[in-house]
Formats: structure tokens, sequence, C-alpha cells
């Protein structure tokens, strides 16, 4: 009985304020500010603007080997999201996307999201490599097939109006098993 009530005792204080604590306070949006825009965020100027397209998938043959399309990227946000959208078509399946690419403010990396007419989504970080003018841009999604997928697309900027890219798209995370290998070019449309 004395140590429930010496425990008691302790306890108490602890317990007042932890219930203290969990009072919400007002909130003061007056003192709150939009913050400077990141300059990681010019990094994607380069994208803006309306391009065509046109890849092979490496390992398949027959009329699905070919495919094109077109993207248009522009500035929405206060220039702090780039939104993106993107056609594709082979002579068996064809595809509508759209997407946004940001820049974390807290973790300090890009991140980006795209979704597709089938309804499948795809999400993940980027890395981009100034020096040699590469994005890295490693993803999760569900892929064309309808099962998950684990990818990178890689995106090497020739020059202002042409950029050389390539996905690799696996089963699983370890990147095991293959699922699909495509490469190509966008070209800035004049």
């Amino acid at each position: 009985m004395m140590k429930a009530r010496r425990l008691g005792i302790l306890l108490a204080p602890l317990a007042m304020a932890t219930a203290w604590g969990c009072a919400a306070p007002n909130v003061d949006f007056s003192t709150m500010k939009q913050p400077a825009r990141a300059a990681e965020l010019d990094a994607y100027n380069l994208f803006v603007g309306d391009w065509d397209w046109k890849a092979e998938v490496v390992n398949t043959e027959g009329a699905s080997k070919q495919w094109s399309g077109s993207a248009t990227w522009a500035w929405t946000l206060d220039s702090r999201c780039l939104h993106g959208v993107m056609s594709s078509k082979s002579a068996e399946a064809a595809f509508n996307a759209a997407g946004v690419w940001s820049w974390h403010p807290a973790k300090k990396q890009y991140i980006w999201w795209m979704f597709n007419n089938w309804g499948y989504p795809q999400e993940g970080t980027a890395t981009y490599d100034k020096s040699a003018k590469k994005w890295t841009m490693d993803y999760t999604s569900v892929g064309l097939d309808g099962t998950a997928s684990t990818g990178c697309y890689t995106m090497q900027v020739t020059d202002k109006n042409t950029l050389d890219w390539r996905m690799t798209e696996w089963t699983d995370a370890l990147h095991t098993v293959m699922k699909l290998d495509m490469k190509g070019k966008y070209i800035r449309k004049k």
C-alpha cells in the first residue's frame, strides 16, 4: 500500500504534465509566411515546354517494340511544382498520364508522382547530377501489367532540345526479375 501511494505521488505530476500537453494551442496564421522558393527547383526548368518522343522496348519483339507520344511540362503553384501530361502509344496499347515533380523542403530531395488513365500510380524520388546533366528517378508503381513494380528512369540532357532516357522496371525491390527495359528520346517541339 505504501509503495502504491509513493508511486502515485511520483506519477501524478507526470500525468498532469502529459494531460496539459495534449491541449492543442491556438494557431496564429498571421505569423506564418510563405517561404522562399527552393533554388533546387530551377533544375526542372529544362523540362518546361512541349515535346515529342519515340522509344523502343528492348526486351520484346513485334508490334509493341516501338512506342511514341508527346509530353508537356509547365510550372504551377507559384513555380514550386512542375506539372506534366504525357501520351503514349504502340501498335497494341496506349495510355495517358499526368504527374507532378517538386522538391521536399524537409527531406531535401526531389519528389514526383505520376498517374495514368489505366488507374496505375508511380511515385518516387530523384537525384540530379548537375555536372553530368543527368537525372536518376527511382520509383515504385503498378506496372502496365497490373502488378507491383519498382523501377528507375534515367534522363540524360543532351542539349536544351534533346533528352535521352531509359526506363527499367523490375518485379521486386531487389531488381532480380526485370519486367521492362525501354529506351528513347524526347525532342522539343519547335
